[in-house]
This record gives structure tokens, sequence and C-alpha cells, in this order.
């Protein structure tokens, strides 16, 4: 009997900017709670922007703000990521 490999390893993040920075965030060995107090930004914020959810977010201007935050907190270019965002929100 084979065994599933994401038992294994665990959820994988989603795709895109969200899955980028939860990548990052991970690889700074950063858990959302110790993130959020870095940040003061809201756990549930940072869950939604993992998630790449940003028009979830209260407005434009908090996901374009707390995408840039985020990203330069895990060590990302804090110019092309809420460049990304802005461009995927565009799209919507």
């Amino acid at each position: 009997m084979t065994e599933d490999p994401a038992e294994e390893t665990g959820p994988r993040p989603v795709g895109g900017v969200g899955g980028e920075l939860q990548a990052a965030r991970e690889a700074s060995g950063l858990s959302l709670q110790e993130l959020a107090a870095e940040t003061r930004i809201p756990q549930r914020h940072l869950e939604t922007i993992e998630k790449g959810d940003f028009a979830a977010l209260p407005a434009r201007t908090y996901a374009i703000g707390f995408s840039r935050t985020y990203a330069r907190a895990v060590g990302l270019d804090d110019t092309m990521v809420p460049d990304r965002v802005r461009a995927g929100l565009d799209a919507q």
C-alpha cells in the first residue's frame, strides 16, 4: 500500500504571490503568530494574504501595504510583490 505524498510533507502553499510569501515565511522559520507580532498585521489578514485573496482585505490600500510589509519581513522584494498584488487586483 502506498501512502499519499501530501500526507508526508504536509500542506503545500497556495500558488501565486500569496504562496510565495508563505513559502518565504516558512523558509525564514517564522510562524504566522511571530510574523503578526513583528509586522503588526493581524494574523487573520496574514492568513488571507497567504491564500492569495487580496480582495478580501479591508481595502486595496491594505492589500498593497500589507503585502509590502510582509515581503520586507521575509526577505522578498518589497517593490515587486506589491506590484504583483496591484496587477492581480486590477485584473479582477
